[in-house]
């Protein structure tokens, strides 16, 4: 009889009371046959996420340095005290779909050559402009077949990420995922995305503006910045350069069009406008409003200061373990 690959479920959570026991209890659920473990590896939430999972008996494992917290660091940290064959990577607000851990597996095995895999996303029904603009793009962020990242997260085989060094970059506040792809891709690997459902995600609930400023206070959007301050001077700098080429661009765009207002040149100023105002013309067209449409520029500059300041943030050591703690122990 063939030995059933051993697979580490790994939830990265920060103050995910509200999920992180439907997310637990969809991977019980949906696990099938396959011989696991789960890891919560929390970012030292202030509410009750530790507690919920303890109880229902996963091994939890937690910062203990509130600075280091940020969208890299969960699953790496969780990989610290992964085994077996595969590595299933899930945030605390999300759900496991039925079927998707068998045609996961059966790809792998089949596909030596793959390193991960993932499946198709499903949201629920949102309010703020930045998540009803993901559902629109749903087929863009995840889209099906042969992929350069896993967004989301993903099935991965645990060798190949043993063999890059680790598995997410704990300095990254956000592409943690595409950064990962780059290097699985340098090192000969490929990553799909089956037309297979994966996970259901439950989105923010709050305004545009307030989510806009919950990313600035917990550092999400000076990811662009940390992505090509830690890549440059490797083979994967152009890689990072492209994938947050809309922010480099509106950067630019952005310091031109203050030195043209610097310069009282009606002329210059208002050439130097007519990009702005042809692409918000553009945007209340496609979307039939200008309030996306301005909410969309707002996005990109508010990003585009993220990035310089991302620039200047120091990065650690992606290799080095973060200060943490076992909380518990759970069963396989």
């Amino acid at each position: 009889m063939t030995k059933l690959p051993f697979i580490s479920v790994i939830i990265k959570t920060y103050n995910e009371e509200a999920g992180i026991e439907k997310t637990i209890s969809s991977i019980k659920k949906n696990m099938g046959v396959y011989p696991h473990k789960i890891i919560v590896a929390d970012s030292l939430s202030t509410d009750n996420t530790q507690d919920i999972a303890t109880k229902m008996d996963v091994t939890v494992v937690s910062l203990t340095e509130p600075e280091d917290r940020c969208c890299g660091v969960g699953h790496q940290l969780g990989y610290l005290y992964s085994e077996g064959d595969f590595l299933l990577l899930l945030d605390g607000d999300m759900e496991l779909e039925s079927g998707f851990i068998e045609q996961g597996v059966s790809f792998l095995l089949e596909n030596p050559q793959y390193a991960g895999v993932a499946g198709s996303v499903e949201m629920d029904d949102v309010d703020s402009y930045e998540f009803k603009s993901r559902k629109q793009r749903l087929h863009q962020i995840y889209p099906i077949g042969d992929c350069s990242h896993l967004g989301g997260g993903g099935l991965y085989r645990k060798t190949a990420i043993d063999e890059i060094d680790y598995l997410t970059n704990r300095n990254l506040h956000a592409y943690e995922e595409s950064e990962l792809g780059m290097r699985l891709t340098h090192a000969g690997y490929k990553l799909h995305r089956l037309d297979v459902p994966y996970f259901f995600h439950t989105s923010y609930t709050m305004s545009s503006l307030a989510l806009m400023k919950h990313r600035w206070k917990g550092g999400y959007l000076f990811a662009p910045g940390e992505l090509v301050k830690g890549a440059f001077g490797t083979p994967l700098f152009s890689h990072a350069l492209k994938t947050i080429k809309n922010e480099a661009i509106f950067a630019v765009y952005l310091f031109i069009l203050f030195a043209s207002l610097l310069s009282f040149n009606p002329i210059l100023i208002g050439a130097t406008s007519l990009p702005l105002f042809a692409f918000i013309g553009l945007k209340t067209i496609k979307n039939r409003s200008i309030r996306d449409a301005l909410q969309s520029v707002l996005n990109l500059s508010v990003f585009a200061a993220g990035l310089i300041k991302g620039l200047f943030i120091p990065l650690k050591d992606p290799k080095t373990p973060p200060p943490h703690t076992v909380i518990n122990e759970g069963k396989k």
